[in-house]
């Protein structure tokens, strides 16, 4: 009788590599497993392997529970993201979205809104300025801007993956760019779009990131602590928004070899992590080859609008306790009233 057995590892998935990437270099822990580090003895050996189990089996979970990207995970085919714009055309580059529904209602209010918004601020403003110089190139220029907030449309636009979507870890995202490092073009083009993006995201704990990852850009990549390399990958993830030349052939780099190493997608740190929308699973899709166009539907704005007051509720309510701990130290000994005053500014100016 013909017997086959299949053994496998507890916490493993399909399509989802531990010890190698797509192209069949070692991820980090690859190397420990096939012991790179001859120095190690064959105790210690033992034990790291049997520890990197039970971490393999923790860290499963804690990305199960809190959304982050502590190992590699992977996205079923069919899986429908929503992604909320102005425009009805499927752009074909990396883009932002969401596949789980509280994100994707949460970005139909939040980010929603936040269009129509800047749109109305952006006329107003070059209303005012048109009313003060009494240019006609500025009143044009506002009129435009007027006719486009008035006729502005909000689509929801429903992308499905054609084929199962792989997401880094931390760790192995953190150890592709520290490899790519090495390359000093790419590294000039990634020191400049963190510099543009520190001016950009001003937010206490962005800035933070910032300068971790400079410290850490100092270093040579060989050098770089896996805490380091996980920084300078973070701090990147925040600045994928930016568009400039240098920026994009860093992003086009970076995507590239994503792709090399088997990866679709990226965990979108800022939001998860950084701004105020603070969605679970928000994500970065840049192999657009791996997605296609399902439907597009224009958003009813009274649904945006209850969207928005139920998630901005919330979003004030987290961020608030972030923002007590700074106003605390600055009101000193002034009247409730004014101290109220003071949280409701910088609270709308910490959520614009």
């Amino acid at each position: 009788m013909n017997e086959i057995y299949h053994h496998g590892i507890k916490g493993q998935k399909w399509g989802v590599r531990r010890y190698q990437f797509a192209d069949g270099s070692l991820t980090p822990a690859g190397e420990k497993r096939y012991y790179i580090n001859q120095n190690s003895n064959k105790v210690s050996r033992l034990s790291s392997l049997a520890s990197m189990k039970v971490k393999d089996i923790a860290n499963n979970a804690r990305t199960q529970i809190t959304g982050k990207q502590y190992v590699d995970s992977c996205l079923k085919k069919g899986t429908t993201f929503s992604r909320i714009q102005t425009s009805k055309d499927f752009e074909n580059f990396a883009f932002y979205a969401t596949y789980l529904k509280t994100d994707s209602d949460k970005y139909m209010g939040l980010f929603g809104k936040n269009l129509t918004s800047r749109a109305k601020a952006a006329a107003k403003q070059a209303e005012k300025q048109a009313n003060a110089s009494g240019s006609k190139t500025d009143a044009d220029k506002a009129k435009e801007l007027r006719s486009a907030s008035n006729n502005m449309k909000v689509y929801q636009l429903k992308i499905s993956a054609t084929d199962k979507l792989k997401v880094p870890s931390d760790e192995n995202a953190g150890f592709i760019t520290a490899n790519l490092l090495k390359d000093k073009s790419f590294k000039k083009n990634v020191e400049a779009s963190l510099a543009d993006s520190k001016e950009k995201m001003r937010r206490p704990a962005q800035q933070i990131l910032f300068k971790q990852a400079e410290n850490a850009l100092k270093k040579d990549p060989n050098t770089m602590t896996k805490s380091e390399k996980v920084a300078v990958y973070k701090a990147f993830n925040l600045s994928l928004t930016n568009h400039n030349t240098q920026e994009v052939a860093a992003q086009n780099r970076f995507y590239s070899e994503l792709k090399k190493k088997g990866y679709n997608a990226l965990l979108d740190y800022n939001d998860k992590e950084y701004s105020s929308y603070h969605a679970k699973r928000p994500m970065i899709i840049f192999d657009t080859d791996s997605v296609k166009l399902q439907a597009v539907t224009q958003t009813n704005p009274k649904i945006v609008d209850k969207m928005y007051r139920k998630y901005n509720s919330e979003r004030i309510a987290k961020e608030s306790i972030a923002s007590t701990i700074g106003v605390l130290g600055k009101i000193g000994n002034k009247t409730i009233s004014e101290c109220n005053t003071y949280v409701r500014r910088k609270m709308s100016d910490y959520l614009s």
